[in-house]
């Protein structure tokens, strides 16, 4: 299951750039990176996904792009992949950790549908409106709102809207306004991942979050899906642990 959480997290990084035909993706032995070509460290992701095969010349290859373009990036590590000699380059660097997830994963077989009545509010994006207004809702997590994601998503609308790829985006609406989204990613028939799951601000604290949650999980199941994984933030974990969730492992954030 360890494998299941590092592999989606690789592949929801890398696929849908590695389509767009304007962003680049490098796949080297030990980790991969994303250019959007944006300054946007949402997109700019650098994973380092084999601890054990990794080159230190890889990732300061990998480093150096990004500071010779002047863009912003992250870098991505397990716990698992995150060996001494892992550490010590991202030291040399000058990387330093700014943040930690827990990777998380729900047997769906274990897992029971919950109806709320906050589900007819969502609306699966389907249209390149719904699209922009999801990115909206997603920008909006930053204050002033940032402007690249919102561009990530115009360059990108038409592979989020193909539905051969998978990919579901959901939006809520409260009072036919745009406030809350979640993205649905698989990574086969077997396995999927929840990301990006955000609230505006001044509609935190109603279920919102909570009614996208569930109905992602419904859908997940409805659909024949076994495992959901996902990196939750402190702020969360408890709640997926409410609903099944069992942490696996931990990821850092570095730049």
């Amino acid at each position: 299951m360890l494998a299941d959480i590092d592999y989606n997290f690789g592949l929801h990084a890398t696929t849908i750039p590695a389509r767009s035909g304007v962003m680049g993706v490098c796949r080297m032995t030990g980790l991969s990176y994303v250019d959007s070509g944006l300054s946007c460290d949402t997109f700019n992701i650098i994973h380092v996904f084999s601890g054990n095969e990794f080159e230190k010349q890889e990732l300061t290859d990998a480093v150096r792009h990004f500071r010779k373009r002047n863009l912003d990036f992250c870098i991505w590590v397990s716990r698992e992949n995150l060996t001494p000699q892992v550490r010590a380059c991202f030291e040399a660097l000058e990387l330093d950790i700014q943040g930690e997830e827990v990777g998380m994963v729900l047997d769906l077989d274990d897992y029971e549908p919950i109806d709320k009545l906050g589900h007819v509010n969502i609306q699966k994006v389907n249209t390149r409106e719904h699209l922009i207004q999801y990115a909206e809702v997603i920008a909006r997590n930053w204050n002033p709102a940032d402007e690249n994601v919102i561009r990530y998503y115009e360059t990108t609308a038409a592979l989020y809207l193909d539905t051969d790829t998978g990919i579901e985006l959901f939006l809520y609406l409260h009072e036919g306004v745009p406030v809350a989204g979640v993205e649905m990613f698989p990574s086969n028939d077997e396995v999927a991942g929840l990301y990006g799951l955000a609230t505006l601000e001044a509609y935190r604290g109603k279920g919102i979050g909570f009614a996208l949650m569930t109905h992602a999980l419904n859908t997940a199941k409805a659909s024949g899906y076994k495992r959901m994984i996902l990196q939750a933030s402190e702020d969360g974990i408890g709640i997926y642990k409410k609903l099944g969730f069992r942490e696996l492992t931990n990821y850092f954030e570095y730049s």
